[in-house]
């Protein structure tokens, strides 16, 4: 019996080492999970904390946007003079070949005058492109006075393009403070995020950054003008601003370049014309139930109505709709109207608005060559319609012009220079424009409606607000606001 007891006590020689491995192994799996559910928790709490910076930080730079745009009204209710005009002067005549000569003393001589001419296209009319494109009389030969004189020449400074609104451009404006409350100097945090960094280098340094005041993180502002746009909320306007809308419309949709966006069928088996597309925003809009035709006479209403009902289209869909009848509240509802797709989007979001008034003119100031080609087609005559407007290569030329035309990219060309420039390149201008630049229905130089888009950044965390501030009480009123 004893011999037995000690082969049976032989045989469980190791079993308490084997158990304590095993205790061990299994307290190991429990710790490293509670190190794992921890750095999950403190990595979702850093998170959170972020993105309310972020947050923050981008209504932050949403509210100095609209102080900028605040300034940038109050400017443009002074009367600034015309830069152009005064070099004019310099000149030495009121256009034409006195311009000429006063230009040629201060180069020295005749061939000094002779060589500008030809750099601004050739001979006297460059010399009286260029007088025109400053604003003065000269750009209208044997019209005293021309546009500068029936509406002034004024410059415009556009202090939304001067002023970056950042968190870099407010960085000596906010005094920043360390734990103890001393002032510190503005600089890149390199403190760590987490206390595993040393473990994550990698981690760690995507964790980098930037300060704003006391504040950990930067934001980003973008602003851009509406009424730089054409406004489809004037399709529902009076005659006169309906009839130069259209135009537009007619203009920018119906451009060579476009034409294959309006050859095949959309995803729900939709194929339209443009001149569709636009009686269907019309209809999308006004008051009534009948759907609208155009009106290309231009005597009258420009949108007269038809015979047809104007929510044919959209009771095909499924689920089926129909139209609002009432103003677009975002350009995003404009994938609403029949016949708008992502195509359609993709090729004319950048260059359509709903946001200003209904009554804005359309500012020609634009940095767009297309919405620059739009404004010289409604400055023109209709009465004695010009074959050039239809030739790429002289609208293209014309074009780079009125661009060069701006002494500096920061100042706004006057109503009154646009009108001289498109004059002098022999396009008949519309006489109700000519006669009272400044209180014309068409064409503009200043804005009052505003598209600010801002980025705030926190960490690995961003968040966007994207508004639109139209200036015509304190800081602005805003009627569009979305977060992402």
């Amino acid at each position: 019996m004893r011999a037995q007891r000690g082969r049976k006590s032989h045989s469980e020689r190791g079993v308490a080492m084997l158990l304590v491995l095993v205790g061990i192994a299994v307290l190991a799996l429990v710790a490293n999970e509670v190190r794992y559910n921890s750095v999950i928790e403190l990595r979702l709490a850093t998170n959170q904390r972020d993105e309310l910076r972020a947050h923050y930080l981008a209504k932050s730079g949403i509210s100095m946007s609209r102080l900028v745009l605040r300034f940038q009204k109050q400017i443009d209710s002074i009367q600034i003079p015309n830069l152009g005009g005064m070099l004019q002067q310099l000149m030495g005549g009121a256009g034409g070949a006195g311009g000429a000569g006063g230009l040629a003393s201060l180069l020295g001589g005749a061939g000094g005058a002779a060589g500008l001419a030809g750099l601004l296209g050739g001979g006297a009319g460059g010399a009286a492109g260029l007088l025109g494109a400053l604003g003065g009389a000269g750009g209208l030969p044997g019209a005293p006075g021309g546009a500068a004189a029936a509406g002034g020449g004024g410059m415009s400074i556009q202090l939304w393009r001067m002023a970056k609104v950042d968190c870099h451009m407010l960085q000596q404006m906010v005094p920043e403070f360390d734990e103890k409350g001393a002032p510190i100097k503005a600089t890149a945090s390199k403190s760590k995020k987490f206390d595993f960094d040393d473990e994550m280098p990698e981690l760690g340094q995507a964790q980098a950054q930037r300060r704003f005041g006391s504040f950990t993180g930067c934001f980003d502002s973008v602003i851009t003008d509406e009424e730089g746009l054409i406004n489809l909320s004037a399709l529902d306007a009076p005659q006169q601003t309906a009839n130069a809308l259209l135009l537009r419309l007619v203009t920018l949709l119906g451009d060579k370049r476009y034409e294959f966006l309006f050859e095949k069928e959309d995803s729900n088996r939709v194929k339209v014309t443009p001149t569709e597309v636009i009686t269907n925003l019309r209809d999308w809009i006004d008051e009534d139930e009948t759907g609208s035709t155009l009106n290309f006479s231009g005597s009258g209403d420009p949108f007269q109505k038809g015979f047809s009902d104007e929510n044919g289209g959209y009771v095909k869909y499924d689920p089926p709709y129909r139209a609002k009848n009432a103003r677009f509240d975002s350009l995003d509802e404009l994938y609403m109207v029949h016949g708008v797709n992502d195509r359609f989007m993709a090729a004319f979001k950048d260059k359509l608005t709903v946001y200003p008034d209904v009554n804005a003119r359309l500012n020609i100031n634009s940095e767009d060559p297309m919405i620059l080609g739009v404004a010289i087609r409604t400055v023109a005559d209709p009465l004695r319609p010009d074959p050039r407007l239809a030739d790429p290569i002289f609208m293209d030329t014309l074009i780079k012009k009125i661009r060069a035309a701006r002494i500096f990219a920061l100042f706004g060309m006057s109503a009154a220079d646009f009108i001289n420039i498109v004059a002098a390149a022999g396009i008949p201008v519309n006489a109700q424009i000519q006669n009272n630049v400044q209180g014309n229905r068409f064409i503009g130089d200043k804005s009052l409606t505003y598209r600010v888009r801002v980025t705030g950044t926190a960490g690995d965390v961003s968040r966007t607000i994207t508004a639109v501030v139209r200036l015509d009480d304190g800081l602005g009123r805003l009627v569009y606001w979305r977060e992402e």
